[in-house]
């Protein structure tokens, strides 16, 4: 009997994320449910064909869900003693309502609370996104806030305009246009730090444990979501940016130990950064060692041992790199390839 492809995947949700899979699905409560894993369904769902499985009780049940806790910028009307969803977060939050909405299952809300909410915690006078400056020479992390709070912006508008306009919250362009000042134009990478010899150091420290080439472009992209997903391009400084990701992309057979998000922004960089669609043939080779190498992970790796937070990246890079190759299918899954950063503006 031929297993359908995306079974798998329901597998491992229901053995290993239980509640979180029952509250899309079957709209239950889930109060202990950590919100990063809600998404994470929503997304992986979407990204192997099945929001189909999410009826309205499930998507109202997710949006409750999101509202226990205090988002940013105090959107939301949230409890005293709620818990803090952080700008990363939040535009997570945002992008999972936005595909609900897009296979049009009704959420009743108010997005915004009647009180609270305010844009100067996220932007700052100019609407250039804000970042604690401890952070500054920590590009990978300094882009959650800074291209989190764009997506933010940009979910805003989308989802209730007229509350957009109501609460004054600055246009997109605004935001980016602001932000494009926190990039290098030699380089096309974040520069939010202000000494060099610092980041040095910085830079051999984290490479330790991580790339700092691979963390430095998977800065910039959280940005870029932004710029791509509302048509404002070519990125500045694209020409370097491209070479840089290009570079870092021939880590083999995954940019770290396992597939997930930072794959994903490797090669979405590529795709978006290039001087024209018709990408060289190195790079149609390595998107298409991408699907490979990851449906062959999926095949032996996909357990308990693998954190629900890395498949939507890991599937999004599958994804990206049909697009690249131009696939009208993506094999593994026998789906269309899904632009999911048109869709909803964050992963």
């Amino acid at each position: 009997m031929t297993v359908a492809p995306h079974r798998r995947f329901l597998d491992y949700l229901e053995e290993h994320h239980h509640s979180a899979l029952e509250l899309l699905v079957k709209g239950r409560p889930a109060p202990d449910l950590a919100l990063q894993d809600a998404c994470d369904v929503v997304y992986t769902l979407e990204l192997i064909g099945q929001t189909g499985l999410i009826g309205p009780d499930g998507a109202q049940a997710f949006w409750d869900h999101a509202r226990r806790w205090r988002l940013a910028g105090g959107l939301n009307a949230a409890a005293p003693d709620a818990p803090s969803a952080n700008v990363h977060l939040t535009a997570y939050a945002l992008g999972a309502l936005r595909l609900l909405l897009s296979h049009d299952l009704p959420v009743a809300r108010p997005l915004f609370a009647v009180d609270g909410w305010k844009i100067s915690d996220l932007l700052d006078a100019d609407a250039r996104p804000k970042w604690p400056k401890k952070w500054s020479h920590h590009s990978w992390r300094v882009s959650h806030w800074i291209g989190g709070s764009a997506s933010i912006v940009l979910s805003l508008w989308v989802l209730d305009p007229a509350g957009a306009e109501r609460r004054g919250v600055p246009a997109v362009d605004s935001v980016l246009k602001a932000a494009d000042s926190l990039i290098d134009p030699r380089t096309g990478l974040l520069k939010c730090y202000k000494s060099d010899l610092v980041q040095k150091g910085f830079r051999a420290l984290y490479r330790l444990r991580h790339d700092p080439d691979a963390g430095d472009v998977g800065g910039i992209v959280h940005l870029h979501w932004v710029n791509y997903a509302t048509g404002r391009l070519p990125y500045k400084a694209a020409a370097p940016l491209f070479e840089r990701s290009v570079a870092v992309s021939h880590n083999q057979p995954f940019i770290e130990s396992a597939p997930y998000c930072l794959d994903f922004d490797i090669v979405q960089i590529i795709r978006t950064s290039a001087a024209g669609p018709d990408l060289p043939d190195q790079q149609k080779a390595r998107a298409a060692a991408f699907i490979d190498d990851i449906a062959r992970f999926f095949e032996t790796r996909l357990n308990g041992g693998y954190a629900l937070h890395k498949l939507p990246g890991a599937l999004a890079t599958q994804h990206e790199a049909a697009l690249i190759l131009g696939q009208a299918e993506l094999a593994p899954l026998g789906i269309a390839p899904i632009d999911i950063i048109k869709r909803a503006g964050w992963i």
